[in-house]
Formats: structure tokens, sequence, C-alpha cells
């Protein structure tokens, strides 16, 4: 015969009425100011001058068209409708063909090298490989763009290797900023895949194997499949880090050359005085933070989908 399970009061020793009581009490308690509270402190201060207030005030002075003198603006969307039209739009047009056809082709290198990475199996190149990919993928700015200028330039060191193949190439043009992506683009491609690469299973390519399956079979039904989502994602990520690229393109090609989305805000705002344009540039980057945000979560997604696999 056995005896009946022990009361949740009679277990912890402890009055269920008292437990509700005390609850609010400890909810108290978690409130009150701790070292760690303090600690964040600095960094929400941060977040709250340099994030949230320009990001409030770009979308409000894009909502606003100013009034005369003495008059209160007025809502209005006259801004964002500016953007379909002019150099505006063959900005926007610019800067998603310039973004889609750099991030593809760094896609493409880098996952290859990656790939390629993974199959060494050391220690040694895979602290090497972070350390090399980290420092180029976060390289750029004026400094990058010097850099191309001395190597490719129309003077260039090595402006010949690149005009024996194809006799009108210069960097001054939308073939040199697809080539001065892929200094930074590459190494971001491998530093999101080389995970998803390392991460597959040797027992997934054994049962390939007993089962009759060739490595073409194993890629084409079990690895591509599987580190997809990775690749998705990580060209995702490419393409808004091309997207949102300015100093770099602003020193090799100038604000006029070939219209982009960050020059054309960088040439709006230069000429808002004088032109009015400072709605149009706040429009112009309320729509790439829009694109920014849907980048971001659609990577989160696509990364959350390949832990799924990988981690299992």
């Amino acid at each position: 015969m056995t005896s009946a399970p022990p009361s949740p009061a009679r277990s912890t020793g402890e009055d269920p009425r008292a437990e509700a009581a005390s609850a609010p009490a400890r909810a108290r308690r978690g409130l009150r100011p701790t070292p760690a509270w303090a600690a964040l402190a600095p960094l929400a201060i941060v977040l709250l001058l340099f994030f949230a207030v320009p990001l409030v005030g770009m979308v409000a002075t894009s909502l606003v068209l100013p009034g005369g003198r003495g008059e209160a603006g007025t809502l209005s969307l006259e801004n964002f409708a500016a953007l379909g039209s002019g150099s505006r739009s063959m900005a926007l047009r610019n800067s998603l063909v310039l973004s889609a056809a750099a991030a593809t082709i760094a896609a493409v290198l880098g996952g290859i090298c990656a790939w390629a990475i993974s199959t060494v199996k050391s220690r040694l190149v895979d602290s090497l490989t972070a350390v090399v990919s980290s420092v180029l993928a976060n390289d750029g700015g004026v400094p990058l763009a010097f850099s191309f200028i001395v190597a490719v330039g129309n003077t260039g060191y090595f402006v010949t290797l690149l005009t024996a193949v194809d006799p009108s190439f210069t960097l001054y043009s939308v073939q040199g900023l697809v080539l001065m992506y892929q200094y930074f683009l590459i190494p971001t491609m491998i530093l999101l895949t080389l995970p998803s690469f390392a991460a597959l299973r040797q027992q997934w390519r054994e049962a390939n194997t007993s089962l009759g399956g060739t490595s073409l079979t194993f890629w084409r039904r079990v690895g591509i499949p599987v580190i997809m989502p990775a690749l998705l994602g990580a060209w995702l990520l490419m393409f808004g880090s091309a997207f949102g690229t300015h100093a770099s393109a602003a020193v090799l090609i100038g604000t006029g050359g070939f219209p982009l989305i960050p020059l054309e805000i960088a040439g709006q705002l230069a000429g808002s005085a004088a032109t009015g344009g400072e709605g149009v540039a706040m429009a112009l980057g309320v729509t790439t933070g829009v694109i920014a945000v849907v980048v971001l979560l659609a990577f989160s997604a696509l990364m959350r989908r390949s832990a799924k696999w990988l981690n299992t």
C-alpha cells in the first residue's frame, strides 16, 4: 500500500499564502538599484543620446514640411513622395543593384573559402582566420579607398593586371565599387558561414557514402539544404553592409559620379540650407533604417532556422 504524495505546503515547509504575500516584496527588491544596473547606465545613456533621440528626430523631420517665416510646419508625406523621382530614385536603384551584386559575388567567393578552411581541421588555421577576418571585415572608410587607389587606381601598382583582363576597367566606377566592397564583404562571409560549414557532421557524410551517394549527392541533398539558411542570412547581412557604406564610396567616386543612398543623403544635407533638402535627406535615412531593420530581422530568423539542424 502506497502513501499519498505530500502536499506542496508540506514539501516546502511554508504556507502557500505566505509565499503569495511575499511575492510582491521580492519583486520590489528586484527593482532596487544594484551594481548591475549602475554598470548598464552608461550604455543606456549612449543608446538614448546617439540612437533613440536621433532616430525620433529623423522620423519627425521626414514627416514635417517646414512652413514659411513665423509659420509652423505641417505633417506630410511629401518628402517620401520625392524619393520616387530624380537623382533620389536613381540613388535607391543603384544602391539596391550594387549591394545585391557585391553581396552575391562575396557570398560565392567567401562561401568557397569558408568551406575550404573548414576542411583543414586545424585550431591554428581557425584562430588565424578569425583574427584576420575580423580585422578585414571591420576595415573601411577613407584608408580603404586610399589603399585601392594606390593599388588599382589609374596609376596604381596592379592596375595593369586588371586592365589586361578588362581593358575598360576603371576603379572610379561601379566595377571599382564592387571590387572594393569585396575587401570587407568576403571576410564577413567567412566569419558568418565558417561555423556552419564546420558543424556539418561527419556521420552525415558516412551515411551518404554507405547508401551509395557521392560527394555531389551529399551537398545536393544534405549539405546545401542544411546550411542554406546560414548562407542566405550571411548574404542579407552583407547586402545591408554594402547598402550603408558611405565613406569609401564618397572618396572613390565622389558625391555626384554615381548616385547612391548614403551619398545622396550627404548631398541633401550639404545643400539643405539653400534647397531645403533636410526633410528629403531624413526620408532617405528612414528608408535606409527600415531596410536595415528588415535585413536584421530576416538574418536573425534564418540563423535560428539554421541552428535547429546544426545544433541538434
